[in-house]
């Protein structure tokens, strides 16, 4: 993912999410800045950006709370979260999604991370426990506000590498 795919980030981010997770450019732009190597689109010249995955090196203190226009990398992280996930409706079937979070995987495991986490929503459950996750307690030293921010729906979810 580079700065000059936000645009079409955004309008995936649209057409996949109900308006309370509809996040600013400025978002996308802090944690793209704070992560480029493990962001990252699917795309083809014809149809444009199909499905993105922003996913960000944290420890506990640096999860980024929705809607959060500031994100700094850790100085040591230990795991990959993976905060946005979306697929186009018309590129749904094309096995994106999968694709996009073995790519995640196979990043963290460069890394040396043991543990991939995220915050499901919209009733993503099962998609990620298709992927590998499982529901995980809240996230030791995560502040609560920041997990709050997704909503009283939202699930801790992890997986292990």
């Amino acid at each position: 993912m580079t700065s000059t795919d936000l645009p079409g980030v955004l309008a995936v981010q649209q057409r996949c999410y109900g308006p309370a997770f509809h996040e600013p450019l400025a978002a996308f732009a802090s944690k793209l800045a704070g992560a480029p190597d493990t962001c990252w689109v699917a795309s083809t010249a014809t149809e444009g950006i199909l499905a993105y995955l922003v996913s960000l090196p944290v420890d506990a203190h640096s999860l980024p709370a929705l809607h959060a226009t500031q994100w700094q990398a850790p100085a040591q992280a230990q795991r990959l979260y993976l905060h946005d996930l979306a697929v186009a409706p018309i590129a749904r079937g094309r096995s994106l999604a999968p694709r996009l979070v073995a790519r995640a995987q196979q990043c963290a495991r460069d890394m040396g991370l043991q543990q991939m986490v995220l915050v499901a929503v919209q009733g993503s459950e099962g998609f990620w426990q298709g992927q590998g996750f499982a529901a995980h307690a809240m996230l030791a030293g995560a502040p609560e506000d920041k997990l709050a921010s997704f909503g009283p729906d939202a699930r801790v979810m992890a997986c292990t590498l």
